[in-house]
């Protein structure tokens, strides 16, 4: 989709005809044999390097893209997309969207308009549409079709310039991830077999729902479930026991720490309904947080920061023989916790 808003052409008036004709160059005079006022070039450029990794990866990671133009009263103008992976994978891609002079607000995605995108727009979106109509959302199907739970990644970012007739318009939209993986492990401490078919693994949350400022929207839980689940070797000890580990694989939407609807993850006993355990899932992310920071930044990352910056995470859980969890360890990434007091 491609829309345009209307702008009003000031017509000369009749004091400009006084004016002399000899020497004036001016593309704003009638004259058949003056060339037209050339568009304003506007280039904006596209970066992901809100993660927790130097450097931009927006070029690996993005693979479709599109831009939503809104003018100063906050309606939509035009809208950009593309989805020729080729073009995104090349570092010196720009943006060149026709605009004319005027103050505007950008709001881009990345993966909206892919073939396999896990969201989709809540409002259809027209000419001179406000900007409070883009919300965005997760696909209900994403949580119960075998096909979708992978989510497809899901970037956001934002921008405001000023395109001016003289010197056009140069602006850098800095996208985040709205999208996390996350892994979850159980192995018996003895090392004794373990099947995934014994347990149930959820990860219940309310974050399916964003504004056109990457806000969540409250509008009730949902439960994720594992879009892979699988037993994995661990290796083999000193004493040629192989080590095993019940393997569950999610993604999810953005995290977001303060809202009313905690994150959280449950492993629930199969046989008899017991639950192994049931834990706030953000509590033990930010654990680390501070083992996590060295990207040279001049301040100390927040709690919300850190969780949009890092969206890779792997649990390991250690079960007892009555397959229930050793509250007292858990590895998280690549960090080894050992509890005193493992309640949040």
């Amino acid at each position: 989709m491609k829309v345009k808003a209307k702008f009003l052409t000031g017509l000369l008036g009749g004091a400009l005809v006084a004016l002399p004709a000899v020497g004036l160059s001016s593309c704003g005079l009638v004259r058949e044999d003056l060339p037209e006022c050339p568009t304003p070039v506007v280039e904006l450029r596209f970066i992901y390097e809100y993660h927790m990794e130097a450097g931009n990866a927006f070029h690996k990671q993005v693979d479709c893209l599109s831009a939503y133009f809104y003018d100063s009263k906050g309606s939509l103008v035009t809208v950009e997309t593309v989805t020729d992976r080729d073009i995104l994978a090349d570092e010196g891609y720009r943006m060149r969207p026709d605009l004319e002079p005027g103050d505007y607000h950008v709001v881009a995605y990345g993966g909206m308009d892919c073939e396999n995108s896990s969201f989709f727009f809540t409002k259809k979106l027209s000419e001179d549409s406000p900007l409070s109509d883009l919300r965005v959302r997760l696909d209900p199907a994403c949580l119960t079709d075998p096909d979708r739970k992978r989510l497809h990644n899901q970037f956001y970012g934002a921008a405001d310039f000023t395109v001016t007739a003289n010197e056009g318009a140069y602006a850098t939209v800095e996208m985040m991830r709205n999208t996390n993986s996350i892994q979850v492990a159980l192995q018996h401490i003895d090392g004794r077999p373990i099947d995934y078919n014994d347990f149930i693994f959820e990860i219940t949350d309310d974050n399916n729902d964003f504004d056109c400022d990457n806000n969540l929207l409250p509008t009730g839980e949902i439960t994720y479930t594992p879009y892979n689940l699988e037993n994995r070797s661990t290796g083999v000890d000193d004493d040629q026991q192989e080590w095993c580990a019940a393997l569950a694989q999610f993604t999810t939407s953005r995290l977001y720490y303060n809202k009313p609807t905690r994150t959280m993850l449950k492993v629930t006993r199969v046989s008899d309904g017991e639950t192994v355990f049931n834990i706030p899932l953000l509590n033990y992310m930010l654990l680390f947080k501070h083992e996590n920071t060295n990207l040279g930044l001049d301040y100390i990352m927040g709690d919300q920061e850190y969780l949009d910056r890092e969206n890779s995470w792997n649990f390991v859980f250690f079960l007892d023989s009555g397959y229930m969890w050793v509250s007292t360890r858990i590895i998280i990434n690549d960090w080894e916790v050992r509890f005193n007091n493992p309640n949040f």
